[in-house]
């Protein structure tokens, strides 16, 4: 079996991967790849997606190459079964026509190693949609400037997403000239950010912490980056409109490969500037995917994910009396002697216990015993409330 896309050793017969290695294509994707492919369909990556016409990069007769692509009529009857569209940075298995400039169809999605994925916002109560944002990326930086739109809370449910996706968070505070105090925003930024939720040994390496504050145009505190983006590792920009992910793209590239605008002189709000997801090859050989920004960021993440993101929490939360403490007037509750102590931030506090709603949420809509169990729980929780009272006031009877 012949594919024209592959290389072959004249030695040993292995198939030699040739210039989608930049793009990231491995051994574990060429495996996926032969398992689905026929002998005339070749590997691409998605690197553009704009309403239903598909960027590819595939191997040409000269090296790498950019294609349009749709999807085949397969593929989309697949979907509505619940098979994935492509999003930008999945790889995927494409046929051509015959002829120069003959038309690529997409025939197959193979298995995403991650997916940075929300709950679509046009969602209703009684419909929950994903939206994949990328596909096989590394790691996550998420951008937020150092002025009045900064917000702790926006970045949890970053990070949670992150969480989800098994993809590393990395916080990237930019305009740093605009910060009162530049230290500050990071030990925070940083704390946002639990020892769980980066890769193992990552923040313990002094080149590899989990926030960083740069000034994109005068390219001051890139190079604190520069542990992320390595080549053939993917890396996707994610942050709120003016926030300069573009900014920082450009200034990564040392060209402008986005276009910018400036905030809103009125309302400092930004505008959005990229208006579809775009993957880019850097000089240094990182792949990064820019994004528009996100105004609304509904979480589509489990119970795992958020222990992870709110590690913190989580652990302060085990050493409640009840094991299903509703960190309210409960006795022994751990939480609100830490709020009380000042162990617990009050803010993070309220973002763990709001995105743990709408985890319950979801997991109550996907599956309606989890609902009946939930509330089995609390009334497991009143109950044992009530004994503890009565036994509570039995010794106060006595002692008096």
């Amino acid at each position: 079996m012949y594919y024209i896309h592959v290389e072959f050793s004249d030695t040993d017969g292995a198939p030699r991967r040739n210039g989608l290695r930049d793009f990231g294509f491995d051994d574990d994707f060429m495996r996926d790849y032969l398992t689905v492919a026929a002998p005339d369909e070749v590997p691409a990556r998605v690197v553009e997606v704009q309403r239903g016409l598909y960027g590819l990069v595939l191997n040409g007769d000269h090296g790498v190459a950019s294609v349009d692509a749709t999807v085949s009529g397969r593929l989309l009857h697949e979907a509505a079964s619940g098979s994935p569209l492509p999003a930008v940075g999945d790889w995927v298995v494409v046929r051509r026509d015959e002829g120069p400039g003959g038309a690529a169809s997409i025939r197959a999605v193979l298995p995403r190693r991650s997916a940075f994925v929300r709950r679509d916002p046009g969602d209703k109560e009684e419909r929950i949609e994903a939206q994949v944002l990328a596909a096989n990326v590394d790691t996550a930086f998420i951008v937020a400037a150092a002025d009045q739109r900064w917000s702790a809370r926006r970045i949890e449910r970053y990070v949670t997403l992150a969480c989800e996706a098994g993809v590393e968070p990395v916080v990237v505070i930019t305009k740093a000239d605009m910060a009162a105090d530049g230290e500050a925003l990071l030990r925070e930024a940083a704390s946002l950010i639990p020892e769980g939720a980066a890769r193992a040994g990552d923040c313990a390496a002094p080149a590899r912490r989990p926030a960083v504050l740069v000034c994109a145009p005068e390219g001051r505190g890139l190079e604190g980056l520069e542990a992320w983006l390595q080549p053939g590792k993917t890396v996707v920009l994610l942050g709120s409109s003016g926030a300069g992910k573009s900014t920082l793209l450009n200034a990564l590239a040392g060209t402008e490969l986005a276009a910018t605008q400036a905030v809103r002189s009125d309302d400092d709000r930004g505008r959005h500037t990229t208006t579809h997801r775009q993957l880019y090859r850097l000089p240094s050989g990182a792949l990064v995917i820019d994004s528009p920004g996100l105004r609304e960021i509904q979480v589509l993440a489990g119970e795992e994910a958020l222990a992870t993101a709110f590690s913190d929490v989580e652990e302060i939360a085990l050493r409640c009396r009840f094991r299903d403490c509703r960190h309210e007037r409960e006795p022994g509750c751990a939480v609100r002697e830490a709020l009380e102590t000042g162990e617990l931030d009050e803010g993070r506090y309220a973002g763990w216990k709001k995105l743990r709603r709408e985890v319950a949420f979801l997991a109550a809509r996907e599956d309606p015993n989890e609902a009946r169990a939930q509330e089995n729980r609390w009334k497991v929780i009143n109950k044992s409330m009530r004994g503890y009272s009565k036994e509570r006031r039995s010794i106060q009877g006595r002692a008096r």
